[in-house]
């Protein structure tokens, strides 16, 4: 791989003041000084999102039990609820805060759904607590109060104190404040009139969707432009699991995509469409989109919430360039059978349909 192309498939760097003026401010101990020196990988942790025999990809509720590592060929993924992401954790999270500063409209809340937004934080944050020691930490019961929490994150310099339910007392309230300590989406669902609905969303990250446009819809009406799901019937056995999910028990599934910008840009969602809309294009003009096609995973994770149950969809956004995947021939080969079988409608739904005879020329090129 060219020098050129490695810097064109890696995340970009921010310097220390671009992180401060988005208030990151990493502590200098010994443990975020290591955490910050491992090397980048976007292959090595990649969640690969088909079995090695499948040679031909169809939507499916294809769930399974989460906190559990899977093995590739690569390396490991999956052994904790959130990946930060490794050495590129600061440079998600700063990307994650500058789209949040930029556009408020990336959270929102429905009426009602505040307690879900505290259910949905606590919960996380005790997770990370327990899964990264070394660098994050949350005391409870703070000064004798039950309900008071201080959260320290040495990785990002977050130092607050807040009570659980006083929405001032946290800054950009709970569900926010979660959004830019980790790397994931986070939505949540509740169900009403008996139908799922997503009533609350911090989405930086969409793949060319709107949280603002999708708040308020149902499943079905979600999933509508998405062929095959609703005629197959994958639309309700999706909801009734959901329905059914369990509160001591976390699941998730993987869903695939050749990015519509060919960058490592996470953010393509349909707000931000002018800043990226024009990549391909300017991309394929240079001659060198292919090999910077972003095979763009999304690891989502199902948790009933233990004092709402309210039920989490969120979403974590992994990415490695076509040439980076050149590093496991066996995963060229497979995604490029997929991706030649793959019927029209979904392939012009995913979005590449113009240009994946190209990526499975490239990819079969060795």
């Amino acid at each position: 791989m060219t020098d050129t192309a490695i810097a064109a498939a890696r995340s970009p760097r921010y310097t220390d003041e671009e992180m401060a003026a988005v208030g990151i401010r990493p502590l200098r101990t010994p443990e975020v000084e290591a955490f910050r020196a491992q090397p980048v990988d976007h292959v090595g942790p990649l969640p690969w999102p088909f079995p090695e025999d499948l040679g031909a990809f169809r939507y499916s509720v294809n769930v399974d039990p989460a906190r559990v590592p899977r093995p590739t060929r690569a390396g490991e993924w999956g052994r904790h609820l959130v990946d930060l992401g490794g050495a590129d954790y600061l440079t998600i999270m700063t990307e994650k805060r500058i789209t949040h500063d930029a556009d408020p409209h990336r959270t929102k809340i429905r009426r009602g759904m505040e307690p879900a937004c505290w259910d949905l934080l606590l919960y996380y944050l005790r997770d990370l607590a327990i899964t990264h020691p070394e660098v994050m930490h949350l005391d409870e019961g703070v000064d004798g109060n039950p309900d008071a929490f201080h959260w320290r994150n040495d990785l990002l310099g977050t130092d607050q104190r807040f009570v659980l339910g006083e929405w001032d007392s946290i800054p950009h309230g709970p569900l926010e404040f979660l959004s830019r300590e980790v790397p994931d989406d986070m939505l949540l669902v509740t169900e009403r009139d008996g139908r799922l609905y997503f009533d609350a969303g911090a989405v930086c990250f969409a793949a060319a969707w709107s949280v603002s446009f999708d708040v308020g819809m149902d499943m079905y009406e979600i999933h509508g432009p998405v062929p095959r799901m609703r005629r197959e019937g994958i639309v309700a056995r999706a909801e009734q699991f959901l329905r059914r999910l369990p509160a001591d028990r976390v699941y998730r599934r993987l869903n695939w995509n050749l990015a519509a910008s060919p960058t490592r840009k996470y953010d393509i969602a349909l707000e931000s469409l002018p800043s990226w809309g024009r990549d391909m294009a300017l991309r394929q003009a240079a001659g060198d989109a292919i090999p910077n096609v972003q095979l763009r995973i999304e690891l989502e994770h199902f948790v009933r919430l233990p004092t709402t149950g309210a039920v989490t969809f969120n979403i974590r956004t992994f990415m490695a360039s076509l040439e980076e995947l050149k590093a496991v021939p066996e995963w060229c080969a497979q995604l490029a059978d997929i991706v030649e079988e793959l019927p029209e409608d979904i392939a012009a739904y995913k979005g590449f349909l113009d240009f994946s005879g190209d990526v499975v020329a490239y990819l079969r090129a060795g």
